[in-house]
């Protein structure tokens, strides 16, 4: 089946188009309905395509509006090859300020590649996957933690089998300039835009910039550095990469999360204390919190000791946990580049 999805915009033409990917979602209030997810495609010339994508969930705001405000700035005259621009790719989930679509209940980051006649999330993922990322070289997709976690701002890369692939993924990676990147190992499932990414043997990078729900200068400026130092890298924008020292920050660091005890998991549920504050060294056994159970006042709390040495990365935003919680990542330095 051909996608249901609706566009007026035509990818091969020069000039900047601002326009929609209209979605069928037929409902109770409104039986003939369309979700209109928000598209702008820019192009200048013969030249590499680049996909930036922000939105995939709610509550992670730094990639969405860093790519609208990208979106209004970037004119066709700047740009040597074609930008594609989705900043609010689950829309729904997008204006409900939620990971998941209010709609369906599903996550857009484990919906590929998609169904056509699949729910609205899995539409839109089907488009991006048969439809937009055959155009691709490169895809960069901005989050941040959202309501349940906050990040040390890093930007990262898988381990890839294919060599060639990796080298090039990691010089995008190195483009960026984060206070961190990241070269991880994934144990979230299928369903990843990551892993269709690369599977079609495209670079592909995802930055985790913040958390908590929130929005701030700094890690808006991070986001909107990085997207720049990305395009300026596969040459679809003028002018030298911005490197952490320019902005008076230290040294971008090269680390990996290579196992499953680099990810931290409470058994039991209650009020989250953290003791480590994000970015500080770690050793394993140390007490990275404890867990408080809020109506057992003599109950001693349960702590949750680091399974690894290494730099706390990411921890839990609100204080309230369920038991099978993520409350920390702790990442492994490396001077090993591919």
């Amino acid at each position: 089946m051909q996608t249901p999805v609706q566009t007026d915009v035509d990818f091969e033409r020069d000039g900047k188009q601002v326009s929609y990917l209209w979605v069928p979602h037929s409902r109770n209030t409104s039986a003939w309905g369309k979700v209109l997810v928000p598209i702008v495609v820019v192009k200048h010339g013969d030249g590499p395509t680049a996909l930036l994508v922000g939105g995939s969930h709610g509550g992670e705001y730094e990639g969405t509006v860093c790519l609208l405000k990208l979106a209004r700035a970037l004119q066709p005259a700047q740009v040597r090859g074609r930008v594609i621009l989705l900043p609010a790719l689950n829309l729904p989930a997008v204006v409900a300020g939620q990971r998941l679509s209010p709609i369906d209940g599903r996550d857009m980051n484990r919906s590929f590649p998609g169904r056509p006649a699949g729910s609205v999330t899995q539409i839109i993922a089907h488009y991006v996957h048969d439809v937009i990322l055959p155009l691709c070289d490169a895809v960069l997709d901005l989050h941040a933690g959202g309501y349940s976690l906050n990040f040390y701002p890093y930007i990262s890369m898988h381990h890839l089998a294919d060599a060639r692939q990796m080298a090039a993924t990691h010089a995008a990676l190195e483009a960026f300039q984060a206070p961190v990147g990241l070269i991880m190992t994934e144990f979230t499932g299928e369903g990843l835009l990551d892993y269709a990414v690369e599977q079609m043997g495209k670079v592909f990078l995802c930055a985790e910039i913040g958390g908590n729900g929130r929005l701030t200068p700094h890690t808006l400026r991070l986001a909107e550095v990085g997207t720049r130092n990305f395009l300026k890298h596969l040459r679809l924008l003028p002018g030298e990469i911005v490197t952490c020292a320019d902005r008076g920050l230290p040294p971008m660091r090269l680390m990996t999360t290579p196992g499953a005890e680099n990810y931290h998991h409470v058994t039991a549920g209650g009020i989250y204390e953290p003791f480590v504050e994000l970015g500080t060294a770690v050793s394993a056994g140390e007490p990275l919190g404890q867990v408080h159970a809020a109506q057992h006042p003599a109950q001693a709390p349960r702590p949750v000791p680091a399974q690894c040495d290494g730099v706390l990365l990411g921890t839990r935003g609100p204080g309230f946990v369920d038991s099978g919680d993520c409350v920390a990542l702790i990442a492994q330095e490396t001077t090993h580049k591919p």
